[in-house]
C-alpha cells in the first residue's frame, strides 16, 4: 500500500505567489513575530535569544518589504478563515518583533492569498482591513475542487464507506 506524501500545497502556492507578486522586493518566509525576552537578548545576544525563543513565537507565512509598505502575508487553501483570523493578531505583534524593527516606519498591509473566496469572507476581510488576493495557478484547480467537495454529502458517504471497509479488512 502506497503511503500518501504531503503535497505542501500552501507552501507552493505561497512561493509561486511571492515570486509573481514581489519579484523585485525582499521577502521573508516563515517570519517569527512577537517579543523576545530582553534580558535573554542582553545575556546571550540578539541572534541567540531569537533562536532560543523561536518555539514560543508565532510565525507569519511571509513578509514582503516594499518601499511604501510592510506586507504580512498568509496563504491558505484549506482553512481560509484561520488565515483571515490570524493576520490582525500577527499585525499586533509586528511592533514587538526585533527582526522587523527597521521597518516600523512603514504602513502595515495584511494580505490573505487563496485559490477561491466567497462573499462572507470578503465582508469579514473588509472589516479587518485584510486584502484578499485570489491566486489560482492551473495546478491548484484539482486541489481546490477536492477541498470544496470535502464537506459535501456524497464525499462524506464515500469516506464513511472507505473507513468501514478499512475496519472490516483490518487496514489502518
Amino acid at each position: 500500500m502506497a503511503v500518501r506524501k504531503s503535497a505542501q500545497v500552501e507552501t507552493r502556492l505561497l512561493a509561486e505567489y511571492l515570486a509573481q507578486a514581489y519579484p523585485q522586493y525582499p521577502v521573508i518566509m516563515h517570519q517569527p513575530i512577537g517579543k523576545v525576552d530582553e534580558q535573554l537578548q542582553r545575556e546571550l545576544g540578539v541572534a541567540k535569544a531569537n533562536g532560543l525563543t523561536r518555539p514560543t513565537r508565532y510565525e507569519v507565512d511571509a513578509v514582503a518589504i516594499l518601499p511604501g509598505a510592510l506586507i504580512l502575508i498568509e496563504a491558505k487553501v484549506w482553512h481560509l478563515l484561520d488565515g483571515l483570523a490570524k493576520l490582525p493578531l500577527y499585525a499586533s505583534l509586528v511592533p514587538y518583533t526585533p527582526e522587523l524593527q527597521a521597518y516600523q516606519h512603514l504602513p502595515l498591509v495584511m494580505e490573505l492569498v487563496l485559490p477561491w473566496q466567497n462573499p462572507n469572507l470578503e465582508i469579514m476581510a473588509r472589516a479587518y482591513n485584510v486584502r484578499l488576493v485570489l491566486y489560482k495557478p492551473p495546478w491548484i484547480e484539482e486541489v481546490a475542487t477536492r477541498v470544496q467537495e470535502y464537506s459535501t454529502y456524497a464525499y462524506r458517504q464515500a469516506r464513511e464507506e472507505k473507513l468501514r471497509m478499512r475496519t472490516l479488512l483490518g487496514v489502518d
